[in-house]
């Protein structure tokens, strides 16, 4: 069988590295990303800031474990000849695998985004700005904090503002916001809450505009005639099969489920590692002739960098609301780099056999399509 996985970060190759382990000999894993590089986003706001790296490299991953790699860009899906298109060329496969991720929204074409080869652009800018020039935050989700934080510490001659249309850390626990305001205030970054940005140029006045104001969907699965809910992310049940096409998964940032998963899904490696990983073991039982197992999923924590030295650690409560004990200060930023470390970490020792890509469950996985038999759920 020829299992196509589109697209090279956390839930992608969480899936290539679980069929390489588990989907038995007779079987060619493929992998298509547009570099051979893996992008640990999650530290692009410290690449912006001048701290550090996010690129990893991939392929050597991938050959440890016998997945190919084509480095290329996918073009369009053809489901009735079950093929890709990759830059111009056809590759046949008899499961597809749809990881596209995810890319910043853009307000506009003279805001910096956060992103492979724009954060290092961002350091660079950063770097010739001299005391007293204005850089402008929009946004004020995770993305938009941590950007925020991040380049105020890394730069505190500088006047940051973060842009944001809702109360900043609006539906956290009063002690998470409490201590995020005050560390938007030690660092003496300004806050300017009920701010709507658009359109096409920077905020006025600003000498450099970094958009965190969410994320958009590659249109592949859409263009492909799958179904996919008002954002283009792809419709799949509880295998993560598309409900359109259950020879084609989707996992990640790029698929929502239609039946609940235990808990809300976020976007991000919280929800694509384990995704990936359950695609994996799906399509492998199927290569078995046995049956897949329900998606479910609990949130068990939030966590942001404020800055190098500090950090906010939400827990939540066993709905996956962020009501739950609260981490912060050096406790709570050392255990914030341990995550951003572990998700790499664990990828790695996939590569090697080791089956360490996991997720908490909620213990109640939704049901089953009919005609399936649910195997091992908890």
């Amino acid at each position: 069988m020829d299992i196509v996985i589109i697209g090279g970060g956390y839930a992608g190759v969480a899936c290539a590295l679980r069929l390489a382990r588990k989907a038995g000999r007779g079987n060619r894993i493929t992998l298509v990303n547009d570099s051979d590089g893996f992008v640990e986003r999650i530290r692009l706001h410290q690449v912006a800031a001048g701290s550090g790296t996010a690129r990893r490299a991939l392929r050597p991953v991938l050959e440890r474990a016998g997945v190919g790699l084509v480095v290329g860009r996918a073009e369009a899906i053809n489901s009735g000849a079950r093929s890709v298109r990759v830059d111009g060329r056809s590759l046949p496969w008899d499961r597809l695998v749809l990881a596209l991720g995810s890319v910043p929204r853009r307000t506009g074409d003279g805001a910096a985004v956060l992103a492979p080869g724009e954060s290092e652009a961002i350091a660079a800018r950063l770097k010739e700005m001299r005391d007293g020039a204005r850089v402008a935050v929009i946004g004020g989700g995770l993305t938009g904090i941590e950007a925020a934080t991040e380049i105020k510490e890394a730069y505190p001659g500088l006047d940051v503002a973060l842009l944001t249309r809702s109360p900043l850390g609006q539906g956290w626990s009063p002690a998470a916001r409490t201590h995020l305001l005050a560390a938007f205030d030690r660092l003496g970054v300004r806050v300017e809450e009920g701010v709507h940005c658009g359109g096409d140029a920077p905020v006025p006045g600003a000498d450099l505009t970094l958009a965190a104001a969410g994320f958009e969907i590659p249109a592949l699965g859409r263009d492909a005639g799958l179904a996919v809910n008002g954002h283009d992310r792809v419709l799949v049940d509880p295998l993560l099969r598309s409900v359109s096409d259950p020879r084609i998964h989707a996992v990640g940032d790029c698929a929502v489920p239609v039946h609940d998963p235990g808990h809300a899904l976020p976007m991000g490696c919280k929800s694509a590692l384990p995704m990936g990983a359950q695609a994996g073991d799906n399509i492998a039982a199927e290569c078995r002739g046995r049956a897949g197992r329900a998606f479910d999923f609990r949130l068990a924590f939030y966590c942001v960098s404020l800055g190098r030295r500090d950090g906010l650690i939400q827990w939540a409560d066993r709905a996956g609301r962020p009501v739950g004990p609260v981490w912060t200060g050096r406790l709570a930023a050392h255990y914030k780099e341990f995550i951003c470390r572990f998700t790499w970490r664990v990828l790695a020792l996939e590569s090697r056999g080791v089956p360490t890509v996991m997720g908490m469950r909620t213990g109640h996985a939704p049901r089953v399509p009919e005609g399936q038999v649910q195997a091992g759920a908890n």
